[in-house]
């Protein structure tokens, strides 16, 4: 139960156009939005991005902006991130070596949605603690 909100039945918009507010998802939008969450959610990898929205971090910076992730795990979400085209690793032929992770032009565009959530948890993030899953309505 969603308190504050009547529930509406809106046609969709259709596969040629956006969804607009108040309008439901069309079966095109769910699926654009079931690739694009795919892509940033996993084991570490919102957070991961998150991480390098401040610019391009090293492996060890990266690991110790986020204590409790394996070597392992983060290795591996690297490079699904890489292959989805969210980050860049760039290795420079020094001793020792260095890489370089960064954001490609398609993460940085999550910057609004990231600060978005970020909002929302500071807004929310209390009340969805107290009720534990967060599975509780939420009301403002």
């Amino acid at each position: 139960m969603i308190l504050g909100m009547e529930k509406e039945t809106i046609e969709p918009c259709g596969d040629d156009q956006p969804c607009c507010e108040g309008c439901t998802p069309s079966s095109s939008d769910i699926s654009h939005f079931q690739n694009a969450i795919r892509t940033i959610v996993g084991k570490w990898k919102v957070e991961i991005v998150f991480t390098l929205i401040s610019g391009p971090r090293r492996f060890g910076e990266i690991r110790r902006a986020l204590p409790g992730i394996t070597q392992h795990t983060l290795t591996a979400q690297l490079r699904e991130l890489e292959g989805s085209g969210l980050l860049v690793r760039t290795a420079y032929a020094e001793i020792p070596p260095r890489v370089d992770y960064e954001l490609t032009d398609a993460a940085y565009a999550l910057l609004p949605v990231f600060k978005a959530m970020l909002e929302w948890s500071r807004r929310y993030g209390a009340q969805l603690e107290a009720h534990g899953t967060g599975t509780a309505a939420l009301t403002p």
